[in-house]
């Protein structure tokens, strides 16, 4: 069977790593879609701007393309793929650069990004969509939920959860067995020594709660 052709949904700073990725892994790549209707008809990085989804669904027979979504905002991610559903599209490929190192001994969902420099150890679980950021490591045994990202430089010890719609901003360090919870935000350089709570942003050294968000509060 031919592989597919890919359409990158996303037009940023983000989309040109997955280009690059996708392209090291011998994807052929049709352009980028983006919302943005000034964009439309515009080249990033030699490839163009096709419009919005919409009108690139219906530009290509269904089933003949993926499509890689290449967001780094969680919420706007998931919405994304939700959206998608609705024209019975399912974002399966993952973009996971050749230098990463990565245990064969991991499970790895689908529509993931995993950046150069990665390393991922034995008996990790990486669910679906996520975002490992260039030069995080992953230890042993950790579980990475739906939607979250791992920001550039990132350390996570062994037996670490991260839940989904987190967001570790660069160079967090989280110690052994420690629990990351839903929608939880952590501030760039926060060393994690306590589970952290969902719907939170925690900050500093170590991390602690400096804030809950209005859907903990409700």
């Amino acid at each position: 069977m031919a592989q597919k052709k890919v359409i990158i949904i996303g037009a940023s700073g983000h989309a040109r790593v997955c280009l690059d990725i996708l392209l090291a892994n011998k994807k052929e790549i049709i352009g980028f879609c983006d919302d943005d209707p000034t964009l439309k008809g515009l080249f990033l990085n030699g490839y163009p701007i096709l419009g919005d989804i919409n009108e690139v669904i219906h530009r290509y027979p269904q089933g003949e393309i993926d499509f890689f979504v290449a967001i780094g905002n969680n919420e706007h991610r998931k919405n994304i793929v939700e959206s998608m559903k609705n024209y019975d599209i399912c974002i399966e490929i993952n973009a996971i650069h050749p230098s990463a190192i990565i245990s064969p001994r991991v499970s790895i969902g689908k529509g993931n990004f995993i950046a150069p420099g990665v390393i991922i150890n034995s008996n990790t679980v990486i669910e679906h969509y996520t975002i490992i950021n260039t030069g995080a490591t992953i230890d042993h045994d950790n579980l990475i939920q739906n939607f979250s990202q791992i920001s550039p430089g990132c350390n996570l010890c062994g037996h670490v959860t991260i839940e989904e719609q987190v967001f570790l901003g660069t160079g967090t360090i989280v110690i052994p067995s420690k629990t990351i919870g839903n929608h939880t935000i952590l501030g760039a350089g926060a060393v994690v020594i306590h589970d952290i709570p969902s719907y939170s942003t925690a900050v500093g050294v170590p991390a602690r709660v400096i804030k809950y968000n209005k859907a903990q509060q409700t």
